[in-house]
């Protein structure tokens, strides 16, 4: 787990010190995700995965909708990352 920045003091920034260049760090994550296939008329099935808003994907099978819902995460954290980079750098250097 990662230690949390919420409640320590700030140590006062040398103002004659270079901040440091940003870096990018890739890490791989493994993760466990719950997955919700919904059975649709058609016999297919539709699928949401609750912790990540808006990740969905659908399938024929189960089995198809297992391996789609693994690219699907996938990518929905990659892009979630992408999107919120600014931010997080904002909250990191403030």
């Amino acid at each position: 787990m990662s230690t949390a920045r919420k409640g320590k003091a700030k140590a006062k920034a040398d103002p004659k010190r270079k901040p440091a260049a940003v870096q990018a760090v890739t890490v791989t994550v493994q993760v466990r995700l719950q997955a919700l296939a919904v059975p649709e008329a058609d016999g297919r099935y539709s699928v949401i995965v609750p912790a990540l808003p808006g990740c969905v994907t659908q399938g024929d099978t189960i089995e198809e909708v297992q391996a789609n819902v693994v690219e699907a995460a996938e990518l929905w954290l990659s892009a979630g990352h992408t999107l919120n980079r600014a931010d997080a750098l904002k909250l990191v250097l403030e």
